[in-house]
């Protein structure tokens, strides 16, 4: 089996990694650069070492996708319509809702669903999908066999979510392991970052809110669905009403048919209609997801009225509807999401200005997507591979330190294992 890192080895998002054995090659992700402008032509993202796909379709038996964030899959549909994807039913789900709002401005392909656990092939190599945890629905890992080699590919992965017991469990689960390609986003200089569990963050969510006298505001992703639980849970805890708006609904609607997640239909959550939002979604021919949830929305008025009783998901583009409707006297602000961002993003900092010049209390509640190292430790304590290659890192230079039997490459360079 032969493997190569078109993109990944020393930094973080634009994922793609290629594998091959005896006459298939697939694909194992296709992701977007974090710092790529989608305004521009997306064909210009393409790995410096995987130029012309075109002239290469042939050679490309399969692409496989990990989860559904843009560094992982942004750069799927520009694979032919020859070469199958496969992902899974949510991710596809999620893609798609993502796509619309983006206004296709990162195409989609044709794709193929697999199911956790359950063994399928492409060409001469077997491929296994392993749920794991991940600050993304539906994530996977995955296990390719070929001949008598084992690779397993991380995705990406942590073990301190809700479902952090997967990767405790998945060493138990795989044969022997010829080489690990293992994300490492933390290692570095995100390695003193803060990483409580999930259950942890819910218990800090309901001391904040408990403490607060006005309204609660969090600021998180509405597809990292953790956090949106959590944060659910913890005002049902302290008796608040969680307010989500209509994208976030949505999101939650389209995947309650695979968990039992909280959803506009249920009593203690309400949906608000922030005006730069349904604007843009008027503007995108979206009129339906707004009607959608109009039976289950509140007013304005109605969220000031019993702010001390609610909790509200906002964004940067809720500040017209804050500075207009809502009393943010007594009220706490909770910033749950990486704090990287703030670096990244205008209306970002121009939200947390508006903020301090009102004296919102803040509060920065959050945990990582990505796995700690001591869990990266136990995982390849206990899984023992013969050999560990880094990705998804801007540090795997320091792979060495933590684990045994490091092979690092370079974006390009081929490896026989």
């Amino acid at each position: 089996m032969k493997l190569v890192v078109h993109r990944g080895a020393h930094a973080v998002g634009g994922s793609c990694v290629e594998l091959q054995y005896a006459n298939t090659t697939i694909l194992v992700d296709f992701g977007l650069p974090l710092e790529f402008d989608l305004n521009e032509p997306i064909q210009s993202a393409l790995p410096a070492s995987f130029t012309g796909l075109t002239a290469r379709s042939n050679s490309i038996d399969g692409l496989l996708l990990s989860h559904p964030h843009l560094d992982h899959y942004g750069l799927a549909g520009l694979v032919p319509d020859a070469i199958p994807v496969y992902c899974g039913k949510a991710t596809w789900d999620l893609m798609t809702a993502t796509s619309r709002i983006n206004q296709n401005k990162v195409p989609l392909p044709s794709v193929n669903h697999f199911k956790a656990w359950e063994k399928f092939t492409i060409g001469e190599l077997a491929i296994t999908p392993y749920l794991l945890d991940h600050s993304a629905f539906d994530s996977y890992g995955f296990l390719i066999e070929g001949g008598e080699k084992n690779i397993f590919y991380t995705g990406d992965f942590r073990g301190h979510g809700r479902k952090g017991l997967l990767i405790k469990r998945l060493p138990a689960q795989l044969p022997e392991i010829d080489a690990l390609i293992m994300e490492g986003t933390l290692i570095g200089n995100r390695s003193e970052e803060n990483h409580l569990s999930e259950f942890e963050l819910e218990d800090e969510f309901v001391r904040v809110m408990e403490e607060t006298k006005g309204i609660t505001m969090v600021t998180t992703s509405s597809q990292n669905i953790d956090r949106l639980v959590t944060v659910f849970k913890a005002a049902k805890r302290t008796g608040r009403m969680f307010i989500v708006d209509f994208y976030t609904a949505e999101i939650l609607d389209i995947l309650k048919k695979y968990a039992r997640l909280p959803n506009a239909s249920w009593p203690r959550i309400r949906v608000c209609y922030p005006q730069f939002l349904a604007c843009m979604f008027e503007e995108r021919g979206m009129e339906d997801i707004l009607e959608k949830y109009r039976s289950n929305g509140i007013k304005w008025t109605r969220i000031n009225e019993k702010r001390d009783k609610m909790v509200l998901l906002v964004r940067p583009g809720f500040l017209w509807n804050l500075k207009r409707f809502i009393d943010l006297d007594g009220a706490t602000w909770i910033y749950s999401m990486w704090p990287g961002y703030f670096e990244r993003s205008q209306s970002l900092q121009k939200f947390r200005s508006f903020m301090r010049e009102n004296v919102v209390r803040y509060e920065y509640l959050h945990t990582s997507g990505h796995a700690k190292i001591d869990d990266l430790q136990k995982f390849v304590s206990s899984l023992k591979p013969k050999m560990v290659i880094p990705v998804h890192s801007f540090h795997t230079e320091q792979f060495s330190d933590y684990f045994p039997n490091v092979r690092l490459l370079r974006d390009g360079e081929f490896l026989a294992v």
